[in-house]
């Protein structure tokens, strides 16, 4: 896996020491693309694109895999920055005068169909777009292609970036949002365990569900602990609440927004941080949400659950090999 966020970028530093939010808005840090990208073709790419080539190949050095059956895309917004662009030159200067390049890097697919190029992987590429759950619904389809054999492995990835002038429109349109930011994340799956971060053990994806249906999917032996997906806005928060309430059991709860910020690939980096602590057996101790602090058992298992809208749920349980 790697990911880039408001964190240090393809790092896992934020495990110790965090970079604190400053502001309602805070945009991504950047990766070194000269470790990845040519000089005279990054010159062509927006950063989100940079972004994705670079969390990608990360991924992919790490799992010793260099031609991936399948590339999986989830974007909320797609390429925004030169959407933007391309609108404003549109409005500009009419139809005479427009970039090319500008029109083709700016579609929803286009950051699967770089990936693709880059790799010349010939394979299954696709690219899911549904807001909030973009990342969930691209996990899903490799997770069954995984399942069905299909595929041996796939690249699965979750990139949105925001502009000054999509901040202000979230600002309107997500009052449930509390802090923006960017988030590029890609992953690995395989059904080769001799290297594992993790298991993906289930991906459920529940649209117009009702908290009691939410909560009849959990049990107390499989969800211990659960990632959730609060931000300390009351709009947001209230709706996760009501499910913990309908719970018989009590988990233990964490949190990733205080860390990652929000966003429509959001949940991509709460999949990262899940994985990372599976992985290294601990938990930072401001990922904790409401107590929670007396915890030394292994831990063998970790549930995340996303809510978008209060009417769409996915629940992604992760377990250690």
């Amino acid at each position: 896996m790697a990911l880039v966020s408001c964190q240090k970028p393809l790092s896992d530093e934020w495990m110790a020491e965090p970079c604190p939010f400053e502001s309602a808005y805070v945009r991504a840090q950047e990766p070194n693309s000269k470790e990845f990208i040519v000089p005279s073709e990054a010159r062509r790419m927006s950063r989100i694109l940079k972004r994705t080539v670079c969390t990608s190949l990360t991924a992919l050095n790490e799992a010793g895999i260099h031609d991936p059956n399948a590339i999986i895309t989830g974007t909320g917004m797609g390429c925004m920055e030169n959407s933007e662009k391309f609108l404003i030159d549109m409005a500009t200067y009419g139809e005479n005068c427009l970039k090319p390049s500008l029109f083709m890097q700016s579609t929803h697919n286009t950051i699967g169909s770089l990936i693709g190029i880059v790799l010349k992987c010939h394979g299954y590429n696709n690219t899911y777009s549904h807001e909030g759950i973009s990342f969930e619904s691209a996990l899903l389809d490799g997770f069954v292609q995984l399942k069905l054999g299909a595929i041996r492995n796939a690249l699965i990835g979750s990139h949105d970036e925001n502009t000054p002038f999509s901040a202000l429109m979230f600002e309107r349109i997500h009052p449930e949002y509390r802090v923006l930011t960017e988030t590029s994340m890609s992953a690995v799956i395989t059904s080769d365990s001799s290297n594992a971060i993790c298991e993906v053990a289930s991906v459920c994806i529940l649209h117009g569900a009702d908290i009691d249906e939410v909560a009849s999917k959990l049990n107390a032996n499989e969800d211990k602990m659960i990632l959730l997906g609060v931000n300390d806005v009351e709009i947001n928060d209230n709706t996760y609440l009501e499910l913990l309430a309908e719970l018989s059991f009590k988990p233990v709860c964490l949190q990733y927004k205080n860390i990652f910020g929000d966003n429509f690939s959001s949940s991509a980096a709460g999949f990262y941080a899940a994985a990372r602590i599976i992985e290294r057996q601990t938990i930072p101790p401001f990922m904790l949400w409401r107590g929670n602090d007396n915890l030394t058992d292994k831990i063998s298992g970790l549930t995340i659950v996303n809510q978008t809208e209060d009417s769409t749920w996915t629940i992604i349980r992760l377990k250690a090999v």
